[in-house]
């Protein structure tokens, strides 16, 4: 009698561990379907609010307005949310806490009628988590910022990766979910480059000044 209990528990606690699987896979997926974003740290900074729990902040804030740009990066070992939006008369910013979704900064000020402003097509994007998924089989190291924004009158996701002294930005059809471009700046290269670039200047520099000397020489002779 004890063993065939004992058999029925088990068998009960494996439902459960496969029921408890199923439903994090469905939760998963929805994440993946409506772009919410599970959470993400990096040292002591957490992503722990969702892009739509973002944008809902800005309107809070300022009502509903036209968002232009979404951004998520790594500022003082926290991460931070910048929306900005605009209307017919003004332009404003947000910046939220990516991880208590706190309002840590906002303005408005008088629209640019010089600055082309273009807002942002939010339907059937692919998430954050999907756009740096898919940065990554283009990049190394670890994805420290991400903007999403019209370029070419598409909505684009740039993901910014740093791998010790290289960073490397992939950009995405948020939409079609193709890469676009991927440009990688190496920061040892360019350090390299500038202190060449100095020592050339000094050498030129050096080589005037002798010039110049020899010439005044020649002439006092």
């Amino acid at each position: 009698m004890k063993t065939n209990i004992k058999r029925l528990s088990l068998a009960a606690a494996a439902l459960g561990l496969v029921m408890g699987g199923t439903s994090l896979t469905l939760i998963n997926q929805v994440h993946a379907s409506t772009g919410a974003q599970t959470t993400q740290k990096t040292k002591n900074a957490t992503i722990n609010i969702s892009q739509s729990d973002a944008i809902n902040k800005f309107n809070e804030k300022f009502g509903s307005k036209s968002i232009k740009e979404i951004e998520v990066k790594n500022k003082k070992d926290k991460y931070i949310y910048e929306v900005e939006g605009f209307d017919s008369e003004k332009e404003y910013k947000v910046k939220i806490d990516a991880n208590t979704g706190k309002i840590l900064k906002a303005k408005s000020e008088k629209l640019d009628d010089e600055k082309k402003q273009e807002a942002l097509d939010l339907s059937n994007l692919m998430s954050r988590g999907e756009a740096t998924k898919l940065a990554q089989t283009k990049a190394s190291g670890q994805a420290v910022k991400w903007s999403l924004e019209m370029d070419n009158n598409k909505p684009v996701w740039k993901v910014e990766f740093k791998d010790d002294n290289k960073e490397i930005e992939v950009k995405i059809d948020a939409k079609d979910q193709k890469i676009l471009k991927v440009e990688t700046d190496d920061k040892k290269d360019s350090k390299d480059k500038h202190a060449k670039d100095h020592s050339e200047s000094k050498n030129k520099d050096r080589d005037h000044d002798k010039n110049k000397k020899s010439e005044r020489n020649d002439t006092n002779d």
